[in-house]
């Protein structure tokens, strides 16, 4: 009775130990794995939403998120929001508010929902802007980039990310078995994705990721890629040629 006690003491321990725990952001950089959860909707290009400051009436305002994901409310200018969500977007317009109130109240109430954004680059088979009207996982969006290509390294795929700091985060993720129509189950890693997200399948690992993804994410056509197909096309008149008309022969008069 005795012996069994310490051993049983020590097995609960190793598996306490062994306990997976919870997600955690770290300093800017690389964050292998654990790719944080989201809510279902981040804002995005397009959506439109009311601000509200019950005290200072006259800063309410109707805004619509544009290609770049900023808002520029009257007042305050231009404001980075595309990927937040709606508390952490509060949040931030409440910053800027407070350069001009004392202590803002404010609430912001979205009246419309676009679909939502992703760009997916790297070693996939059509690299791109994704638009999306129901959240997308990381396998979801790279399915809709058509799978990845042969060779890549989906054990190393870089997420790109702003945060509510207004920091690029970047966290690595694993894509799984049944990526690219191979059969296999279900990722249970897989992340759901923000709007504004960038998402890159490398072919070798990423050296210096950290400092790739950073000026990566700097450039990636988000507005560039959103325009307005003409309603209209434009037709195109042949050019008609006119000749020159024949000068008329002096009449002579009979001598």
């Amino acid at each position: 009775m005795t012996l069994w006690r310490p051993c049983l003491i020590g097995v609960m321990l190793l598996v306490a130990a062994c306990r997976p725990t919870g997600q955690r952001l770290q300093a800017p950089g690389v964050v292998p794995g654990g790719v944080p959860p989201t809510p279902e909707h981040t804002l995005t290009a397009g959506d439109v939403f009311e601000i509200r400051l019950p005290f200072a009436a006259d800063y309410n305002d109707r805004v619509t998120v544009g290609m770049d994901g900023t808002v520029a409310p009257k007042a305050i200018g231009s404001v980075q929001i595309g990927g937040l969500t709606v508390p952490e977007a509060t949040e931030r317009l409440k910053a800027s508010y407070a350069k001009l109130l004392k202590a803002p109240d404010l609430s912001i109430t979205v009246r419309r929902f676009a679909p939502e954004i992703i760009y997916v680059d790297g070693w996939v088979n059509r690299p791109g802007l994704i638009r999306s009207d129901i959240p997308l996982t990381l396998e979801r969006a790279l399915a809709q980039a058509g799978g990845v290509k042969t060779g890549a390294k989906t054990s190393d795929i870089l997420i790109m990310r702003h945060d509510a700091g207004s920091t690029v985060r970047t966290y690595t993720a694993k894509a799984g078995p049944s990526l690219g129509g191979i059969s296999g189950g279900p990722n249970l890693d897989d992340p759901l994705l923000k709007s504004f997200d960038v998402v890159y399948v490398p072919q070798t690992a990423v050296a210096a990721a950290s400092s790739f993804a950073q000026q990566y994410y700097a450039n990636v056509p988000f507005s560039a890629s959103f325009h307005v197909p003409a309603t209209q096309v434009p037709s195109i008149v042949t050019p008609q040629v006119i000749n020159p008309p024949t000068p008329a022969l002096p009449v002579i008069a009979p001598q």
